[in-house]
């Protein structure tokens, strides 16, 4: 067996492993029982806006990601492009391979369209750089809401204003293509991240919060840095670990903000779940379908 299929079936394993070793990690910093009060005492209407504003969220994510897809001149429906980012979240929480939902994106749109590997690549890859944008535009702003960090304020924002600037042109000297509607998916970017703070804000209300939400929504948005790394299994422990950190340097209720983090996740789970039963027979069938003439959103 060669050295390519022992990582192939060495790597699943490592992620499964990761994740039980940071929730272990995670649960001998909390109360347990603490935690299960929370959610036994939780007011279950607020979650339904929660729900509401995830779900939102994800379309809003989709449009974003559709947008690129145009950028490389690909006639994929917003149907369909809704349709293949829903899987793309079934294979990011529920199969811990070397796959993931963006490589089954990628397999997909090749096999179905006249494009290259490389191009679909690239769509993906600066679709996530432009959420990443966003999530660092949020963390800048929010570093004048929250006194802890206030005094480091204007170098945040200037290194963000800096690095803006370097990445829009490094965007558009070498990957001019995907420097197309800029403004929009950027914007799409700072939508979505807001969304999910959105969600949040609902889970904390839902499980009695009485402080201030603005250093919650700072430890949330630095653990979603966290979730973007591959060692775990849908992000699942990367963020509840960078969760407790974050809870612990600013004095949070380390309760509280697991199980706002557990919740979150708990959301994001159920919504995969329903998109699979729905959509994974149509979308594994083995003729792929042709090419959706559909009309370019307008921008």
């Amino acid at each position: 067996m060669d050295k390519k299929k022992v990582w192939n079936i060495l790597k699943p394993v490592l992620k499964v492993a990761f994740t039980v070793l940071a929730l272990w990690l995670v649960y001998t910093k909390v109360d347990l029982t603490a935690v299960r009060r929370l959610w036994k005492e939780a007011d279950s209407w607020w979650l339904i806006p929660a729900v509401a504003a995830f779900i939102i969220c994800q379309v809003v994510t989709s449009f974003r990601l559709l947008y690129f897809f145009r950028n490389i001149g690909l006639p994929i429906s917003v149907k369909s492009n809704l349709r293949l980012y829903l899987l793309g979240m079934f294979y990011n929480l529920f199969l811990p391979s070397g796959l993931g939902g963006d490589g089954y994106k990628i397999i997909v749109l090749k096999q179905r369209y006249d494009t290259t590997h490389k191009e679909v690549f690239s769509a993906v890859f600066f679709d996530r750089l432009a959420g990443l944008w966003a999530l660092g535009f949020l963390v800048s702003c929010f570093s004048l809401a929250m006194p802890e960090v206030r005094q480091y304020s204007p170098w945040i924002l200037a290194a963000f204003g800096m690095g803006s600037l370097m990445y829009y042109w490094v965007l558009h000297r070498f990957f001019n293509r995907m420097s197309r509607r800029f403004i929009t998916t950027h914007l799409l970017g700072i939508c979505t991240q807001s969304l999910q703070l959105a969600t949040v804000a609902f889970i904390l209300a839902a499980l009695g919060c009485k402080t201030s939400y603005w250093p919650y929504f700072a430890i949330f948005l630095l653990s979603s840095l966290a979730s973007l790394f591959p060692f775990s299994v849908g992000g699942l422990g990367a963020r509840e670990v960078a969760i407790v950190w974050g809870a612990g340097t600013f004095g949070l209720d380390k309760d509280l903000a697991v199980s706002v983090s557990l919740s979150f996740y708990l959301i994001t789970m159920a919504m995969a779940l329903s998109a699979i039963f729905i959509l994974f027979g149509q979308e594994r069938k083995k003729t792929p379908p042709a090419p959706d003439a559909a009309k370019e959103p307008s921008h």
